[in-house]
């Protein structure tokens, strides 16, 4: 009988050192804990972000990790619990395609640094090592789930890397690293009907993943026990949570050879993976047709037509949708109608064109897209018509989506995405602080102590 994979999982971290990374492996997990950082930064002043941060800090207790932007310190989950919901609010956070589109970085960042500080003195190149891992195991077992069931896997998946990460930086024993991956399993949990809703809790599902990486970390240092057969066993989480498809060998395929974290996507736009492609083709067709230009002018948009595949149609572009005026932000993150038409009016997406879901000009224009369905259009496909007054027109079909390891976001536009983060913060971060933040994130392989990048982000002026 195979041993279940979780073991393979708890050796592959326990035994992996620093040197042990490869230099792309190395150079990815500082863009990733970059990206992670930024998100975390725009995010702090997002709705539902300060009603966890003001529970939390209702409950008190130990101050023992520090709580980004907003300021004070925690006990070690709730301080992941508050920094990953807010990392995850604006759905700016790095995704892996390949597994889902999930976001692994910011739960595995949260528990990181909530530990990183409870234990203190921990490098940085402990801390780019326990990342890597967590990235690596939250992508393995992403990967290895071959049909959607509706979890949030960022949530549901997460929680297992962000538990190694967090395991690896205790110095947890491989037998201790398996009980944490059980503790965790009691806890993996998070659905999508909360996007289909348009709920705060997509966004808090991510926090709550972080802390109880956590709190399965330090409960298995204290000896405390978790189910062994973690995702094969008779009620394991594969044949529980994935019955109508798996493939285990996806788990532990190159294990120690291949990180998949190289293989993250980081996101050009505050909103949903999936709306990228066609933000991608109504931003090229806003340049091409020069809409910069139209305020005020004698030429306008009359016509926006978007075919896709019949079930993208349905849920989008459909007469009866009810995507074309999403009320509130979480819903605008999910919209195509909404997010093409931010694009052709403003020729950017970003955070604040994504919460201007009271621009009459951005819902005008949404409200008159026109979608078309095609049989032949496979998933992911879609192509984009606009028309103008003066009878010019043009069209996109769409590619690969950018900020993927194909089409990569370089280092000075993820460096731009994070300045651009720093401004929609809570509280006012300085360019000063903003350069160190950037200088030391380049450098942090040689920090004597990793936290004192984020250390930086905290106890500071409210806005």
């Amino acid at each position: 009988m195979q041993p279940d994979p979780a073991l393979t999982l708890a050796e592959h971290v326990h035994r992996t050192a620093y040197s042990d990374l490869p230099a792309s492996t190395v150079t990815a997990t500082r863009r990733d804990i970059l990206d992670t950082l930024g998100a975390t930064l725009g995010g702090s002043s997002a709705p539902g972000v300060a009603q966890v941060a003001g529970l939390a800090r209702r409950w008190g207790g130990l101050e023992e990790s520090s709580v980004l932007v907003l300021g004070g310190k925690l006990p070690a989950p709730q301080a992941a619990m508050v920094n990953a919901t807010m990392g995850h609010a604006l759905d700016f956070d790095d995704t892996y395609d390949r597994g889902g589109q999930m976001h692994p970085g910011i739960s595995t960042l949260a528990a990181s640094l909530a530990v990183a500080e409870s234990v203190g003195g921990v490098s940085g190149r402990d801390f780019i090592l326990a990342v890597a891992l967590g990235l690596d195991v939250s992508c393995r077992l992403a990967l290895a789930a071959t049909t959607d069931r509706g979890w949030h896997r960022t949530a549901t998946f997460g929680i297992f890397g962000a538990t190694m990460a967090a395991g690896k930086l205790l110095g947890l024993s491989v037998e201790r690293l398996t009980h944490a991956l059980g503790i965790a399993y009691s806890q993996s949990a998070g659905n999508r009907q909360c996007i289909v809703d348009g709920a705060l809790t997509k966004r808090f599902q991510a926090g709550q993943a972080a802390s109880g990486a956590v709190v399965a970390v330090m409960l298995a240092q204290e000896g405390f026990t978790g189910a062994r057969d973690i995702f094969a066993g008779r009620y394991g989480f594969f044949p529980m949570y994935q019955p109508e498809g798996y493939d285990l060998t996806a788990i532990t395929d190159h294990l120690g050879d291949q990180f998949r974290g190289d293989e993250l996507s980081f996101k050009p736009y505050p909103c949903g993976r999936g709306t990228h492609a066609i933000i991608d083709a109504a931003l090229d067709l806003h340049r091409e047709l020069g809409l910069d230009h139209l305020a005020g002018g004698d030429t306008a948009i009359v016509r926006v037509t978007v075919t896709t595949n019949p079930a993208a149609y349905q849920d989008q572009l459909a007469p009866q949708s009810n995507r074309r005026r999403p009320s509130q932000v979480v819903e605008a993150q999910f919209s195509v109608p909404f997010l093409v038409a931010a694009a052709l009016v403003h020729g950017r997406v970003g955070i604040s064109e994504v919460a201007g879901v009271e621009d009459p000009q951005v819902l005008g224009l949404s409200e008159m897209i026109d979608g078309a369905p095609s049989q032949d259009a496979r998933a992911g496909w879609a192509r984009l018509e606009v028309r103008l007054s003066d009878g010019r027109s043009a069209a996109r079909e769409t590619t690969g989506p950018s900020g993927s390891p194909d089409r990569p976001l370089s280092d000075a536009q993820l460096e731009a995405k994070f300045r651009d983060c720093a401004r929609h913060a809570a509280v006012s971060i300085g360019k000063e602080a903003v350069d160190q933040a950037l200088n030391m994130v380049r450098n942090l392989e040689d920090a004597a102590d990793a936290t004192a990048l984020f250390r930086m982000f905290c106890g500071l002026q409210e806005n």
